[in-house]
C-alpha cells in the first residue's frame, strides 16, 4: 500500500495512512504540489492524537477489519449473540462453557482482573440480565444479554467479553450491532453510552468508532472508581432498554 500511495498522485488523504507502529513513513513525499506541509501537523488539526512516543493514539485507529465491518455491515458475531449465547451449556468432559471462559481469562489476566470481571457479571445478573457465552473452544466469549435466548431480533446485549489469548482480556463495545436495535437506532443513545465508557480512566473511544465495535482492557475493571462507572453505565443501559415499550 505505501508504494501504491507514493507513486499514485490524487490519492485523497494518503498522508492519513501510517506504519503498523502508528507513525508517519520516513519515505512519504507529497505528489500533488497543492498539498504540502508537516503531516503530523496536518493529522493533529484532523483531530489526530499522538502518543508520547510519537505514534498516533491507537484508540483513534480504523484497522482493515474496521474497515471490512464499514464494508460488509456485520459479521458472524451477531449470530453468536443471539444464537449460540447459551446459560448454562455444558461440554462432554463437565465444564460449562462459563467455566471455560473463566479458566481462559484466568490463563492471561491477574486473578484481580478476574474477581473484577466476575463481579461485574454478579451484578449485571442482579440487575435482571443474563450472560451468555459463544461456543468457541479456543476463545469463548461472554454476553452481556438482555432479552429473549435464542429470539433473533428480541434479545440486546452492550458488551461481549473476551478472553485475551496472550494479550490480555477486553470488553467489545457493540456499536454496530446496537444501531439495528430499538432504542439503540437513535444515534443520540449510542454517542451517550460512548461517552460514558469513555469517563473510564484509560478508556477513550473516538466517535468514529461508533459504526464499529471498540474495545477496552478488561484489566482496567481493577480499579474500583472504574467498576462503579461501568455498573452505573449498565444499569444505565438496562433502563434504556425496559423504557422502550413505554416510548
Amino acid at each position: 500500500m505505501g508504494n501504491h500511495l507514493a507513486d499514485t498522485p490524487g490519492v485523497a488523504n494518503a498522508y492519513r495512512v501510517l506504519t503498523s507502529q502508528g507513525k508517519v513513513s520516513d519515505g512519504f513525499h507529497w505528489t500533488s504540489p497543492d498539498d504540502g506541509g508537516d503531516v503530523r501537523t496536518r493529522l493533529t488539526a484532523d483531530g489526530i492524537r499522538f502518543t508520547v512516543n510519537g505514534a498516533a493514539d491507537p484508540a483513534q485507529r480504523v484497522t482493515a477489519d474496521d474497515l471490512a465491518l464499514l464494508l460488509t455491515g456485520a459479521d458472524g458475531t451477531e449470530a453468536d449473540g443471539e444464537d449460540a449465547a447459551q446459560r448454562t451449556a455444558q461440554g462432554q468432559d463437565g465444564e460449562t462453557r462459563a467455566d471455560r471462559f473463566f479458566r481462559q481469562l484466568a490463563a492471561d489476566d491477574s486473578p484481580e482482573t478476574v474477581a473484577a470481571v466476575r463481579s461485574l457479571l454478579h451484578r449485571w445478573e442482579e440487575g435482571g440480565g443474563w450472560v451468555g457465552h459463544g461456543a468457541g473452544q479456543v476463545t469463548t466469549s461472554a454476553f452481556l444479554m438482555l432479552g429473549e435466548a435464542g429470539a433473533p431480533g428480541r434479545g440486546i446485549w452492550p458488551l461481549t467479553l473476551y478472553p485475551g489469548s496472550g494479550c490480555g482480556g477486553t470488553a467489545e463495545v457493540v456499536f454496530q450491532h446496537l444501531a439495528a436495535r430499538e432504542p439503540f437506532t437513535d444515534r443520540g443513545l449510542r454517542a451517550e453510552l460512548l461517552g460514558r465508557l469513555n469517563e473510564l480512566k484509560g478508556v477513550d473511544i473516538s466517535e468514529g468508532k461508533l459504526a464499529l465495535r471498540p474495545s477496552f482492557r478488561l484489566s482496567l475493571l481493577e480499579e474500583d472508581h472504574n467498576r462503579e462507572l461501568l455498573a452505573e453505565t449498565l444499569t444505565w443501559f438496562r433502563h434504556c432498554w425496559d423504557a422502550r415499550e413505554t416510548a
